[in-house]
């Protein structure tokens, strides 16, 4: 059952990969199913290795209600992203280069060019806690709702979308941001960054008017 969505994190693991956001089984990734199941991928299977059958379907207790694998140990953090944000059916988890300095650094990803504002207006930094805990998930919630893309203290990025695809657009978006905020930040000169008023301006701006619509 549910082959479509297993597909699709078959896919996106690969494209993940191939995008160097994560390194060998790094990151994970989920997709709602129904309001009460989603998909997500196994612990410590290669991506290039993936197959749907590998995709386990959890229900939102975090049981395994079909599949032999056992899910990646932040299906806590995808569960709980999915409890609190009803409007969510996507989760990438990477740990990409720059995001990852930034997240060493405990910065946030200030509002510096309109393809971020495409999705949020900064990118906060949540609260340290270990991989796979109940911590972890509820402090990338808590962060979460001022931003739809997370960078995870000492850890790497997170992004949640309507669709996988938005979600890996995110958090390619945001990586290639904290690319340029890294960078900026090594000259030693004054960063420039979009004021709060004009970067919600272009945001909505962008929302109604980007991209072909009918």
């Amino acid at each position: 059952m549910f082959e479509e969505a297993k597909r699709s994190l078959v896919e996106y693991g690969r494209r993940l990969l191939e995008s160097n956001m994560v390194g060998g089984t790094a990151g994970n990734l989920s997709v709602r199913i129904e309001q009460e199941l989603f998909a997500i991928t196994p612990s410590g299977v290669p991506y290039n290795e993936l197959t749907p059958d590998d995709v386990p379907i959890l229900d939102m207790t975090g049981h395994v209600v079909e599949g032999n694998r056992k899910p990646s140990i932040e299906f806590r953090m995808h569960l709980e992203i999915y409890r609190n944000f009803s409007d969510v059916r996507a989760v990438v988890h990477a740990h990409p280069i720059y995001c990852g300095v930034l997240s060493i650094l405990r910065l946030p990803l200030p509002a510096l060019n309109e393809t971020m504002l495409m999705y949020c207006v900064f990118v906060p930094v949540s609260e340290y806690a270990n991989s796979g805990t109940e911590q972890l998930a509820k402090n990338v919630v808590s962060a979460m709702r001022q931003s739809r893309a997370v960078i995870m203290a000492n850890h790497g990025l997170v992004c949640a979308g309507e669709s996988l695809k938005e979600a890996f657009d995110m958090c390619e978006t945001i990586e290639r941001t904290a690319k340029m905020y890294v960078l900026a930040l090594s000259t030693g000169k004054t960063i420039h960054t979009i004021d709060e008023k004009d970067a919600l301006e272009a945001m909505e701006f962008l929302k109604k008017n980007y991209g072909q619509r009918s």
